[in-house]
């Protein structure tokens, strides 16, 4: 009898750690990944997905996570330091991460999807556009449409609307892969009598109000500014102070509350390209603004929303039976999702369907250009 009461006994531990190591199994968190540029230069876009992305992972994990388990967001700040990138992407690979989102930058993206392809841990990227990056059957999976979609339209709008004889261009080349790309897919598009100006800039060597300067002696009728949102305001400023009815082109690597903030007055009036009006988003999303405010004490921005919608395609997914290895193909066979930003379509290399289209600053806002 004693023995029995001995066999009883085991076999009841055996069965409730049986069941308790399952209960454990199954409330441990599925990993996303984030990595992105959050010190160093160009911070604002990775600070923005981020928080963006924290947002979407808290109000999930509110309503009970996904199947009864949470979310847990491991974040990486690459620096804009390529090798360290890497390092990044190694170490959510061990993690056992679900998928990464990021990088932010093309320039990053480029270098680093060789390493992607060989780990066949799913990216979603945000906001690179260069495209080369499009049209590849890899492991990325981007959220904007290409450089050539932008710069068609933006120099479509600047052909029919400002008539310009002379077009100053400024470009970062620490981000080459995007600026670059950029300037090929936008220069084309002008007659043979419109001249342009190429002006490269180097943050840590160049100075804005000297170069400001020798663009204007340039007799230029606008400026096309590929840099980020600090600079793109500097630069504003100061040519706006030297010529101020002087047309400003900018891309969404500025298009940023802080460009407002920081430009002042001189910022009204330049003309930008996105595929998301943010006050419309805001109010179409009301209570995921809401709850951005009360979490980060500003509305959600274009680029928030990006990182938002990425983790909002993860869960999607997930909730049709995606595991980190197969992630990739249920996503593209989902093919369509509804995001703050509308629907989100994708074709089959991954790549966002979307048209882009005009904005102006106007009242210190982004406003949509009725064309």
């Amino acid at each position: 009898m004693k023995k029995l009461f001995i066999y009883v006994f085991i076999l009841t531990i055996i069965i409730i750690s049986f069941y308790w190591l399952h209960y454990l199994r199954n409330k441990e968190p599925i990993k996303i990944g984030l990595m992105v540029t959050l010190t160093g230069v160009y911070p604002d876009l990775g600070r923005e997905i981020r928080d963006g992305a924290l947002l979407a992972v808290e109000m999930i994990n509110e309503k009970g996570g996904i199947n009864g388990k949470p979310l847990k967001l491991i974040i990486k700040d690459n620096k804009y330091n390529i090798e360290l990138a890497k390092n990044n992407y190694e170490e959510l690979y061990r993690e056992n991460v679900i998928a990464v989102i990021g990088p932010a930058t093309s320039t990053t993206a480029k270098n680093l999807l060789p390493l992607i392809n060989e780990k066949k841990l799913l990216a979603i990227a945000p906001t690179p556009t260069s495209t080369e990056l499009a049209g590849l059957d890899d492991y990325m999976i981007r959220l904007r449409p290409t450089n050539k979609d932008e710069a068609v339209i933006l120099a479509d709008y600047v052909n029919k609307n400002l008539n310009v004889k002379s077009i100053a261009i400024i470009y970062d080349i620490i981000n080459p892969v995007y600026t670059k790309d950029f300037i090929n897919h936008f220069m084309p598009h002008f007659d043979k009598n419109v001249k342009f100006y190429i002006y490269p800039f180097d943050e840590t060597k160049d100075n804005v109000k000297n170069l400001s300067r020798k663009i204007i002696n340039q007799s230029v009728d606008a400026v096309l500014i590929l840099v980020d949102v600090y600079n793109t305001a500097l630069f504003a400023q100061n040519l706006r102070i030297l010529k101020p009815n002087i047309s400003i082109l900018t891309t969404i690597w500025a298009k940023s509350p802080r460009l407002i903030e920081h430009g002042g007055k001189n910022i009204e009036g330049v003309i930008s390209v996105d595929i998301i009006e943010c006050q419309e988003t805001r109010e179409k999303n009301e209570e995921v603004n809401n709850k951005f405010i009360e979490r980060f004490g500003r509305p959600i921005n274009c680029i928030s929303i990006y990182g938002f919608d990425s983790v909002m395609i993860i869960k999607r997914a997930i909730e049709e039976g995606a595991t980190r290895e197969n992630i990739k193909e249920v996503i593209l066979k989902i093919k369509k999702f509804h995001g703050l930003q509308g629907e989100i379509i994708f074709d089959e290399f991954g790549d966002i369907q979307k048209k882009p289209f005009v904005l102006e600053i106007k009242d210190g806002k982004f406003r949509k250009v009725k064309q």
